[in-house]
């Protein structure tokens, strides 16, 4: 994503209300309330994005357990080149790519008054942020298992 200039202030400030536009936005947040038959959709959604989160920084632990020893190790072996040097770095490597992929699964994200307004889409864009988390989540998942590996196998070698 390419952020300049006037739209960095925009996209950082996003969703944070001040002046002028704080009454507004309340007002339009007291109009959201899920009527009876959406509130299941609206808890089960959330409390979706909450597992993800919590998730997704349990993960970002093991991921830094993982450079961590990774970079341990890294530290003690000679200089030189060896194929379990080459594991431990692709271990280091790839911890953090998963890093990187639990980002946005634990990124902040308020609702634009604009947004309320529109609050028969609500549900749609809730899934479909709660879909792009999950496959994000899952694929970081799976390459830190990979990072795992790789460091398991690579540090006998060395």
């Amino acid at each position: 994503m390419r952020i300049s200039g006037g739209r960095l202030t925009s996209w950082l400030f996003q969703g944070t209300y001040r002046g002028d536009n704080l009454p507004l936005h309340l007002a339009a947040i007291r109009r959201l309330e899920p009527r009876k038959e959406e509130v299941y959709e609206h808890e089960y959604l959330y409390s979706c994005l909450s597992v993800l989160d919590a998730k997704a920084q349990v993960l970002l632990g093991y991921d830094a357990l993982l450079m961590a020893a990774a970079s341990i190790v890294l530290s003690v072996v000679p200089d030189g080149t060896s194929t379990g040097k080459a594991l431990i770095v692709a271990a280091l490597a790839t911890s953090g790519v998963s890093s990187v992929l639990c980002l946005p699964v634990v990124w902040v994200q308020w609702t634009d008054t604009d947004e309320f307004e529109r609050a028969e889409d609500s549900f749609k864009r809730l899934l479909a942020v709660r879909n792009r988390r999950t496959i994000c989540y899952r694929l970081a998942w799976v390459i830190a298992h990979l990072a795992a590996v790789l460091l398991i196998v690579g540090t006998p070698l060395q």
